[in-house]
Formats: C-alpha cells, sequence, structure tokens
C-alpha cells in the first residue's frame, strides 16, 4: 500500500516542482494536473514485503481459505519473523502468520506450556497443535488462531481475524480452511 502512496505523491511533486519553477498560477496548475497521465496502481506480491511474507502469495492464501488480500506488512525481532495480509478496503479480515526460526520445544513442551488455557489440541499438523476461537472485540470479529510446532521444530501460528459483520456459518467454514492453510505451510526437516 505504502508503494501507491508514493506513486501518487511522486506525481503530485513533480507538478509541483514543475509549476514552481515555471512560476506558474492557479490556473496553469490546473491545466498541468489535467495533461499528467493517469497514475497506475501496481499491486506488489505478498513476498515483496519480506519476513514472513516471503512464505505466501496471494493466490496461495485465496486458494486454501478463499479470501483475497492485496497488501502485505512484515516486521522481524529476532529470530521471530511476521506477516500480515490485508484489503485495500478495510482492517479487517486479516491473516496473520508469525514464525520462530528454531526452537528447543518438544511436543509436550509445546501443549503444556505454549498451548492457551482455552485452546484445543489438533492432530495432524506439525508435531503438537492447537487452535484457538475467540470472540468478537476491539471492533473487529471473532478470531480463529492455529499454533504449532512444525516437524522442523519452528513455531508457527496463524491468525485469521474477522471483520465485525462475520456470520457463525463463515467462521465454523474457516476453522477448516485454516487448517488446511497451516498443514499447507508445515515445514519439515528435511
Amino acid at each position: 500500500m505504502r508503494s501507491r502512496f508514493v506513486v501518487l505523491g511522486a506525481a503530485a511533486l513533480l507538478a509541483m516542482a514543475g509549476c514552481a519553477m515555471a512560476g506558474c498560477d492557479n490556473k496553469a496548475e490546473a491545466q498541468a494536473e489535467e495533461t499528467l497521465p493517469p497514475v497506475a496502481l501496481v499491486e506488489q506480491p505478498a513476498a515483496s514485503a519480506g519476513g514472513a511474507c516471503i512464505l505466501w502469495n496471494y493466490d496461495f492464501i485465496k486458494t486454501k481459505i478463499g479470501v483475497a488480500f492485496d497488501v502485505a506488512a512484515s516486521d522481524q525481532v529476532d529470530d521471530t519473523s511476521t506477516c500480515v495480509v490485508q484489503t485495500v478496503g478495510g482492517k479487517w479480515p486479516d491473516l496473520a502468520l508469525s514464525v520462530v526460526e528454531s526452537t528447543q520445544a518438544d511436543a509436550k513442551l509445546f501443549l503444556s506450556d505454549l498451548k492457551p488455557a482455552k485452546a484445543t489440541t489438533l492432530k495432524g499438523l506439525g508435531k503438537a497443535a492447537y487452535r484457538l476461537n475467540s470472540a468478537a472485540s476491539a471492533g473487529h470479529g471473532p478470531v480463529i488462531e492455529i499454533g504449532w510446532l512444525s516437524e522442523a521444530k519452528q513455531l508457527q501460528t496463524l491468525r485469521f481475524t474477522f471483520a465485525k459483520d462475520a456470520k457463525a456459518t463463515d467462521v465454523n467454514a474457516m476453522n477448516g480452511k485454516l487448517l488446511t492453510l497451516a498443514k499447507a505451510m508445515d515445514t519439515t526437516a528435511g
């Protein structure tokens, strides 16, 4: 999203700079703006945001969970990398991924110490996994979080936050879709 603002800002600055040098008045500035070519918005791939976003592309996400996203942002703190994807149109829904590069935790420790108290244990994902469904709050809808200890000894977490007006049937359906996405992303020790 930042690149779109950069393109728009650059076009505006060029137009103003040209008029400042030539001594344009308001009428000339308006004519200059009318003759500028249209600004093309370019969608950057999710991976271009870096961090954990390198593991995603928008088509992959849409195929797995049925939701189209078009902007991504990432961060890295120590050995934890994150990525959040959203739509240009609003804050929610969003999908977040965090990856801790390496851990000494085993399945028993993961389930006893890292699984949230109200989460349910999931089978068939990594060495150990959980799912936590949370109610709507703070202006957004329900949240589904799936966390797992991958076969490659990474801690991975997917978190889908719904828009405030989400329906219960959509939340129920997303539970399975998010698990499918997590399984497709599970890293192996290979």
